[in-house]
């Protein structure tokens, strides 16, 4: 086993439980180290066990996304590693938060309204980080008499629009910077209380405030999971132009033969040289 380890589940089949399977990869080297069935908890102790102690020990740190279940399971399998909370899964906690409160808000003001009809074309606006709206460049938006604005007077008109909207996004500002800029005391600050906000942020709020000494763990190292979410996408599509697998093991073995870099295509293509190589000097 390396020293460095992330996992995440993905959509695989049926004959996964609950047709999710675990992805396990080498985190700095980029490298998938196979594929587990069914992410359930059983599933997982019963591979990773077929290691011995003192390799499971080695283990240093587990990137993984905010899942509870796997939390008991990381400890009971690597008593030494540090679990590490993946930061775009920590981000998408207060997105959908936010993204809630706006439909909420949109559902207020009714359909066919000034509101709803400038909220759903300009949510992305919403979710940009405010570091990088535009500020310089004006143009005539049509859900606003076809006023010459800028991305951030669309934003602060769209907030004038809610007292809970406008509380939500500020939360999910706030996070965002935290996260980009590693800074722990803004997140403890932000995450200390939730009085007064919309109850989706309450609750993303529970969550990030359970899982804070994660995140914090992910603001002192670079490793993230973005590598695992890019090969989920590759697993995907094999899945798309197969038309679906019914068998695991023709399913596991195709992703792992796709991914130039696995330890199963390293380990063929070495053997396959190794025997070409002792053809050559036996000629």
């Amino acid at each position: 086993l390396p020293a460095n380890i992330a996992f995440d589940d993905f959509k695989s089949g049926k004959f996964a439980q609950s047709s999710m399977s675990l992805l396990v990869m080498n985190i700095v080297q980029h490298r998938a180290l196979d594929i587990i069935r069914s992410r359930t908890s059983n599933s997982i102790r019963n591979y990773f066990l077929k290691y011995d102690f003192e390799a499971r020990k080695a283990v240093k740190t587990v990137n993984v996304d905010l899942y509870s279940p796997y939390r008991p399971l990381i400890k009971e399998l690597f008593p030494n590693a540090i679990v590490i909370a993946d930061r775009f899964h920590v981000v998408v906690q207060a997105f959908q938060a936010l993204n809630v409160v706006r439909l909420h808000t949109m559902k207020e003001a009714g359909i066919g309204s000034h509101n709803w009809r400038a909220l759903k074309r300009y949510w992305k606006l919403l979710v940009k980080d405010a570091t990088k709206l535009d500020y310089q460049h004006y143009f005539k938006r049509i859900n606003f008499q076809n006023r010459q604005l800028c991305d951030q007077d669309v934003v602060d008109r769209l907030l004038n629009m809610s007292d809970e909207l406008k509380k939500a996004y500020d939360y999910y500002q706030t996070l965002l910077q935290a996260v980009h800029q590693k800074d722990c005391k803004v997140l403890r600050k932000l995450t200390e209380s939730a009085a007064g906000m919309p109850e989706p942020i309450k609750k993303a709020n529970r969550t990030l405030n359970k899982h804070q000494s994660e995140i914090i763990n992910s603001f002192k190292t670079s490793f993230s999971n973005g590598p695992v979410e890019g090969t989920n996408n590759k697993i995907k599509v094999i899945k798309r132009t197969a038309y679906g697998f019914r068998n695991f093991e023709n399913f596991r073995l195709r992703i792992l033969v796709s991914l130039k870099n696995s330890y199963l295509n390293l380990n063929y293509h070495y053997h396959i040289k190794k025997a070409i190589h002792s053809e050559e000097r036996i000629a």
